[in-house]
């Protein structure tokens, strides 16, 4: 990469990151002097990838206006594969959604089930998008499982049985005509935390993410972690409880079989099996629901205790090896609000050093549900943008 690339690389990664900001502001960051700056903003303009709509002359005489991507240099395609449907969108390149696509899922039974509903979703985006969609140059794309980054691959998802070792990568791009990267689902909805609290981010979160599994996902200075494989943060196959109920990923006793939202379930069912008062608690009920039971039932508060001591028992192993400034919370656990952070603070207190909690902010995610797919999208657009200038 030559220098003029490398600080055009640097400059638009910010702009990714952030948002938007001065050449002022971009000066300050690299340290680099103000004419080579500008010189290299003037020839992102003229390439189309930034804009500075406000800027006429060399002197505006105002505040610096502010730079950001062109909106309509790239449009991606977002998809994220779920237990209960598949949620697809398209964005464009600042990363704000125009349009979005959710397909309930039917009979799983096969791969080409599976691979169905995809198609479905990519065409209808298609249809959506409709004249601009040779605007759109790649797929990012969420997976519910095990993943092989470098490869490309779906490794196995233990809640969708025929969604394992899959080219995924290539198979939709075949699908869609359009480069495509897969990337954990975890991971996607850890960078998006991120991304939300910018620009007043902590350095470093830790995400428990608890949807059809427990997977989680770590970032720090806007870093993701993904270990040698791909593999890190699987913090669903910790084992809690050793001999304990066995994992569909083969283990016994992992926070998965026993703190997941079918966990959750199977302990309730037996506990009415084993004729506990639960005070009524209905047999379809929502997590907000269960927090409501667990303030006033001491049959449901025993067991709302015991799934935050295994999911504290889990954690303090991250907060012991990674230190994190912050821990949020998304997917279905989100719903229990005050009721789990609050539970998950005292467990971490009885489990770790209290230096490492102290200061420790323990948050609920707000992500809406589409914003695991539009992340995914986001990652694939600074692969695409950042790609012009070293190769990705």
């Amino acid at each position: 990469m030559s220098r003029r690339n490398e600080l055009k690389y640097t400059l638009l990664q910010y702009l990714l990151l952030h948002g938007h900001a001065t050449r002022p502001e971009l000066v300050a960051m690299t340290g680099v002097r103000a004419a080579t700056v500008f010189e290299a903003v003037d020839e992102l303009k003229d390439e189309r990838i930034i804009e500075e709509p406000e800027r006429h002359g060399k002197k505006t005489g105002r505040r610096a206006p502010e730079l950001y991507c062109a909106a309509k240099s790239c449009y991606v395609v977002g998809v994220e594969l779920r237990l209960t449907g598949c949620i697809g969108v398209v964005i464009d390149a600042v990363g704000n959604v125009l349009h979005s696509v959710e397909h309930a899922s039917g009979a799983r039974n096969t791969l080409l089930a599976v691979k169905r509903e995809i198609l479905e979703v990519l065409q209808h985006l298609r249809d959506l998008t409709g004249d601009e969609w040779h605007l759109v140059r790649g797929l990012g794309f969420a997976d519910p499982g095990l993943v092989d980054v470098e490869r490309n691959r779906s490794i196995r998802a233990v809640n969708i049985p025929p969604w394992q070792e899959l080219e995924t990568g290539r198979m939709l791009e075949n699908a869609s005509g359009l480069p495509s990267q897969v990337w954990p689902e975890a991971m996607v909805k850890t960078r998006m935390e991120f991304l939300q609290r910018l620009p007043e981010a902590p350095e470093s979160i830790f995400n428990l993410v608890t949807d059809d599994g427990i997977g989680g996902g770590f970032v720090k200075k806007g870093e993701l972690f993904i270990g040698k494989s791909g593999r890190a943060m699987e913090i669903g196959h910790i084992v809690v409880h050793p001999g304990g109920s066995r994992c569909q990923c083969g283990n016994c006793g992992c926070l998965e079989s026993v703190a997941s939202p079918a966990g959750l379930a199977e302990k309730i069912a037996e506990s009415r099996m084993a004729g506990v008062d639960l005070g009524g608690l209905p047999e379809n009920f929502t997590m907000k629901t269960f927090a409501e039971f667990a303030a006033r039932n001491r049959g449901v508060r025993i067991i709302a205790e015991e799934l935050c001591r295994d999911l504290g028992n889990a954690l303090s192993v991250a907060v012991m090896l990674l230190n994190p400034e912050m821990i949020v919370i998304s997917g279905e656990f989100a719903s229990l609000g005050s009721f789990l952070t609050e539970s998950l603070r005292r467990e971490l207190e009885l489990r770790c050093f209290p230096e490492a909690v102290k200061e420790l902010k323990i948050e609920i995610s707000t992500l809406t549900p589409t914003d695991t797919a539009r992340g995914a999208a986001m990652m694939m657009r600074d692969r695409i943008l950042l790609g012009e200038y070293c190769n990705l």
